[in-house]
């Protein structure tokens, strides 16, 4: 039985605190990120392929797609109350669900030390445009003990950070396309006259674009569990597709406005180039400052706190204190613009995809979307006959890897159906003929599944 109460299962309403207002602010406050500018400056000339209208129809269809994909693999978390580490138990066995739950987690604790390094560099840069001082490993070690005290205060803390920064950041954004369409207009107007193309440019972008959640996908039960279970299915999906799309076509689309004006993906680099503006300098400089935070709570703290919880059996505080730590120690100030660093990204990117498929066979086809979840606590006689592994899992990655190698930069979309298809196949031939856990659940599924009320 689970001891550490942070992963045990949120069943109360109560503790569902993440209203469908406040899980579209997350979402909101999460999207800011250096990669979305250069993901829809990639889109058009003189990086991509497409025109303007192209483009934007490319943003909108891969976004819808993927708000689905997260309330598809999010069910869990909203049905069950369980985060991600606990959710991989059943498809990897509890031994076997460290290696993909570290998968998860090693990206996003380097990403958390890079975004913690680019806030701390926006802020160094507007005192020095305001008052001259010149130090930013004083903002990055201050800006580091911000997010630790901040992430290490709990679930509602982090509401509360992305709510009041989801409206500064949008409200940015939407200062950010005002300026570069006042000054840029007639250049950006040209973009949408080029022929462009429907062809596969057009649906290799959309798989891009899509594959920028490849790791969020993997732990959006961390999210999902404190969502309120009273609200209605089209509540939970509206709420994903609110929270999504529109920051992930605005983000993009600045990319866009600047590839399409002076071919350049980088505001910052944008207006310190083209635009002579204090003010316009300083009011972007601090909303990506606010938007690293806002990021790095969400999608880069949350996600190895919990693994390390798992793993090490110790607490949210002081797992919160251990990977801020970490998160320093990952030398962000080298490894950002280090080919190594981006390749190794890529690598792990790669076992995403066939591990998201993992997880939703399992869930869907196997256990007909329902989990006995106190089995999932129960670890010692879970996967017992191969001694706490899922070797279906584990082959179907495998599987699906090897198909994602054919394009890295395709890769979490190459990689889903053959894991999926091979994760069913040996599950029904193979394991199912020796682990009791999936035989029951497979009998369990067809009967009522268990009360709100009900403790684990």
């Amino acid at each position: 039985m689970e001891k550490n109460y942070d992963l045990k299962p949120i069943l109360s309403e109560k503790n569902r605190i993440l209203g469908p207002k406040a899980y579209v602010a997350m979402w909101w406050g999460d999207a800011v990120m250096v990669g979305s500018f250069m993901l829809g400056s990639s889109l058009i000339p003189p990086f991509g392929k497409l025109n303007l209208t192209q483009a934007f129809l490319a943003l909108i269809l891969a976004n819808i797609l993927a708000a689905l994909l997260f309330a598809l693999n999010g069910r869990v978390g909203w049905k069950h109350g369980i985060p991600m580490v606990v959710q991989l138990r059943s498809s990897f066995g509890p031994t076997g669900s460290k290696i993909p739950a570290l998968m998860r987690a090693v990206p996003a604790l380097f990403w958390y030390g890079v975004q913690s390094w680019l806030g701390a560099m926006a802020l160094n840069q507007i005192f020095m445009d305001i008052i001259g001082f010149n130090n930013v490993w004083i903002w990055f070690f201050a800006f580091q003990a911000l997010q630790i005290y901040l992430s290490a205060k709990g679930i509602k803390s982090i509401k509360w950070i992305e709510v009041v920064g989801s409206v500064v950041i949008m409200l940015g954004v939407v200062y950010l396309i005002f300026l570069f369409l006042s000054t840029f207009g007639f250049e950006v107007s040209q973009t949408a006259n080029i022929e462009g193309t429907w062809g596969i440019p057009f649906w290799l972008a959309m798989a891009v674009l899509i594959g920028q959640f490849s790791a969020l996908l993997l732990n959006v039960s961390d999210y999902t569990r404190y969502f309120p279970r009273k609200a209605s299915t089209g509540t939970f999906i509206g709420s994903h597709i609110v929270g999504i799309v529109p920051p992930m076509i605005l983000l993009p689309f600045v990319g866009i406005l600047g590839a399409a004006a002076v071919g350049i993906w980088n505001p910052v680099d944008i207006i310190s180039d083209h635009i002579s503006s204090l003010f316009a300098s300083i009011i972007i400089l601090l909303f990506i400052a606010i938007a690293q935070i806002t990021t790095n709570l969400v999608a880069n703290i949350m996600p190895p706190v919990l693994v390390a919880m798992d793993i090490f059996k110790i607490s949210w505080e002081k797992a919160c204190v251990i990977v801020g730590i970490l998160g320093v120690l990952t030398c962000p100030w080298w490894i950002m613009n280090d080919a190594t660093f981006l390749r190794f990204i890529s690598i792990v990117s790669a076992f995403l995809g066939p591990i998201f498929a993992v997880m939703v066979t399992d869930f869907y086809f196997v256990h007909k979307a329902n989990y006995q979840v106190e089995k999932l606590y129960e670890v010692t006689n879970l996967f017992s006959a191969f001694r706490g592994w899922n070797p279906a899992a584990l082959i179907a990655i495998v599987v699906g890897t090897c198909f994602s190698f054919i394009n890295v930069d395709l890769s979490w979309l190459l990689g889903i159906i053959p894991a999926g298809i091979v994760y069913i196949v040996l599950m029904k031939v193979w394991i199912m003929k020796h682990e009791s856990y999936v035989r029951e659940g497979m009998e369990q599924s067809f009967k009522e599944a268990p009360r709100e009320d009900q403790a684990v």
